[in-house]
């Protein structure tokens, strides 16, 4: 309860100035005193000023949370009972949703499809079976989320009941769907851990899971062995480019961020390599919001192609090499199109990131080192040299093997889901 005010009410503008300023005076003309504190006591002072601080600062803002949910949830966003609810929250994760759809479809099952986007022209129309409903985006649509009714919701958002999106106390089973191949290692802490399912990509990330679980001392959730729907249809476009005219073609496509290919080494390396070969560069999505003056010196390149497409994969299917950083691209890359990859290598800081659980080590990259090619920083001026040897002399074959020990059911992952989805709505 906010204590009501010392004299009842607010003093007059003219009262105000002497209470304020006496104080203030004092402060400023006070004598000299001679005082000490040790460094411990400072540190310590410091310390609990900024705990103090931050403290306050994420109640205001989880305050500020629970206000936009209460004021939305009775404004009427509190959804009808639903059985199975997908939650997609941008258009580039439809690659992710609709092969999984289609697969439920045809199993005759009703769902209802949420989107923090409109699906207007240009999107794949749904099967009748599932129901679209779009909601808004940031604050006020996970407001909605946090108040749906449900027997099962399917997302591909992180970090559940961690900040804005929370756990809602009528939907009975929450399960992540994963939008790449990856590890825990660059994941923000909790990612996974409050789901009651999760469908699996590969045994890394199972793993990794597991580990977490018993080093936090949490229950074991639904693991599923289930792989990437996204690859099933990014392998139907697996087809022979056409030939560039005698010149082979290098995509760049790197991540965005401080530790992003462009921000670390700008964008003048790509001219290098335009004299050469054909470029195209599909820069992050992200990097338009984020980091606008770098995405416009990358638009601004000369006798290079800037692919902007929602997917990447025309500009994958085109090129015959890739150079990256962190991004996810490398494993669609490689896996789906068997070409190598080049990665400009980085120390990543993994501090506040669950990779601090695993001491930082990349087991995928360990496991892809003979195709996905690790470039140190400090040899970056190489990088056009080591893509044309590395053009001459790749070979595909060691690509397929360690995409079947990385990836459950490559090519059928869809399917997988589908039936994984329905036998746990069954349960509920």
């Amino acid at each position: 309860m906010i204590p009501p005010r010392p004299f009842g009410r607010r003093p007059a503008r003219h009262g105000f100035v002497a209470p304020v300023m006496a104080p203030l005076a004092v402060f400023l003309w006070g004598a000299p005193a001679s005082a000490y504190i040790d460094p411990g006591t400072g540190s310590a002072l410091v310390y609990l000023v900024v705990g103090v601080v931050v403290s306050a600062f994420f109640a205001a803002r989880s305050l500020w949370y629970r206000c936009v949910e209460f004021v939305a949830s009775r404004g009427g966003l509190r959804h009808r009972k639903c059985g199975l609810v997908l939650h997609s929250e941008d258009p580039r994760y439809e690659i992710v949703f609709l092969p999984v759809i289609r697969a439920l479809a045809a199993r005759n099952v009703e769902l209802t499809y949420v989107t923090m986007y409109p699906r207007a022209g240009g999107f794949e129309p749904l099967p009748p079976q599932a129901t679209h409903r779009q909601i808004p985006p940031g604050l006020v649509g996970y407001a909605y989320l946090n108040n749906l009714e449900a027997a099962m919701l399917v997302t591909t958002t992180p970090q559940l009941d961690v900040m804005t999106f929370r756990r809602s106390r009528r939907v009975r089973h929450y399960c992540y769907i994963p939008h790449a191949l990856g590890e825990s290692l660059f994941l923000r802490p909790y990612a996974y851990d409050f789901f009651d399912s999760v469908l699996c990509c590969g045994p890394t990330v199972r793993c990794n899971i597991r580990r977490i679980e018993f080093i936090r001392k949490m229950p074991c959730k639904q693991l599923l062995e289930t792989g990437l729907p996204h690859y099933d249809e990014l392998a139907k476009t697996r087809i022979p480019a056409d030939d560039a005219g005698g010149r082979r073609t290098v995509l760049v496509a790197p991540s965005w961020g401080p530790q992003s290919l462009f921000q670390r080494f700008g964008t003048a390396f790509v001219a290098e390599m335009a004299r050469r070969h054909r470029v195209i560069v599909r820069p992050h999505p992200q990097m338009r919001v984020s980091q606008a003056d770098l995405f416009g010196q990358v638009l601004a390149l000369d006798g290079v192609e800037v692919d902007l497409a929602p997917a990447p994969a025309d500009a994958m299917r085109r090129a015959d090499i890739l150079v990256s950083d962190i991004s996810g691209i490398q494993h669609e890359f490689a896996f789906i199109h068997g070409k190598p990859v080049i990665v400009v290598e980085h120390d990543v800081d993994v501090g506040g990131l669950e990779g601090h659980l695993f001491g930082g080590v990349s087991t995928l990259r360990e496991r892809c080192r003979e195709f996905i090619i690790p470039l140190a920083a400090g040899e970056f001026e190489t990088l056009p040299d080591r893509v044309d040897r590395l053009l001459d002399s790749h070979a595909s074959g060691r690509i397929a093997e360690a995409r079947d020990a990385l990836i459950y059911n490559f090519g059928r992952a869809a399917a997988v889901a589908a039936g994984q989805i329905e036998e746990i709505l069954r349960c509920q």
